[in-house]
């Protein structure tokens, strides 16, 4: 830093001010157009540092309801035309944080297809292993993303979470694999293949337990008559004809 720049108050586009742009962003009970004006000077440094600051705006709720959905809107429209640095820290921002779905929607904007989106999404989740437990509100929500924007490809991707520790993202993961399996005999199997284990498996919750029979029982999928049903599941099914099918 230039002898200037120590007169006149420093870099205004370096480390130090950037870290304090994004302090301002992440501010919760603060005016809309203190963020507002933070958020304007990141996005007009346009570098893939005040790109990464800026998201963080996507990791705080504000106190206010309506501006936090309304700010949040914005900065990903707005991140949406800045082409490949702001794709880049969406990339970085999609792989370590937690709440990622309004950046997952700006990633899709700015990628040149589906099937790249989609890839940078598995890639996003992958680096959080079912195994991991400090990430699951992240695990959960680029599932759901998977089953709302994705197609069968995804299955074979989310199918290992449905063995996740937490049960939110064992059951977002069974919906994106039911909604994703379609007729497609393979997909179908292996999908089959993880219900039959899951479903006469006591360690797992009830929720989870009654998920899993619906899914069997809606897919037709066939069980092994001979293996008992946790409480959970007897409850709420019988065996008939080998499938699953309500008792109520």
């Amino acid at each position: 830093m230039g002898f200037l720049d120590s007169l006149f108050g420093g870099d205004k586009s370096g480390p130090k001010a950037v870290d304090k742009l994004m302090l301002r962003v992440k501010e919760r009970y603060a005016q809309p157009e203190y963020r507002r004006e933070a958020m304007d000077k990141l996005l007009a440094m346009g570098t893939r540092e005040s790109y990464g600051a800026v998201l963080k705006r996507f990791t705080v709720v504000v106190q206010s309801p309506h501006w936090d959905e309304e700010e949040k809107r914005w900065l990903a429209d707005e991140l949406a035309t800045r082409g490949e640095l702001a794709k880049e820290a969406v990339r970085d921002f999609l792989a370590v944080e937690d709440h990622v779905a309004f950046a997952a929607r700006t990633l899709r904007k700015l990628s040149p297809s589906t099937e790249a989106w989609l890839k940078d999404l598995v890639a996003a989740l992958q680096k959080r292993p079912p195994e991991d437990h400090r990430t699951t509100v992240g695990k959960a929500e680029l599932i759901n993303q998977l089953k709302d924007g994705g197609d069968r490809s995804v299955v074979a991707a989310v199918l290992p979470y449905v063995n996740d520790h937490a049960d939110e993202v064992q059951l977002a993961a069974w919906e994106c694999c039911e909604h994703h399996v379609g007729g497609d005999a393979d997909t179908l199997a292996a999908v089959a293949e993880k219900a039959r284990e899951a479903v006469v498996d006591e360690t797992r919750s009830a929720r989870v337990l009654r998920h899993v029979a619906g899914l069997m029982s809606r897919l037709q999928i066939a069980i092994d008559p001979t293996k008992a049903l946790p409480a959970a599941v007897a409850e709420d099914f019988v065996v008939k004809d080998g499938l699953l099918v309500s008792s109520r």
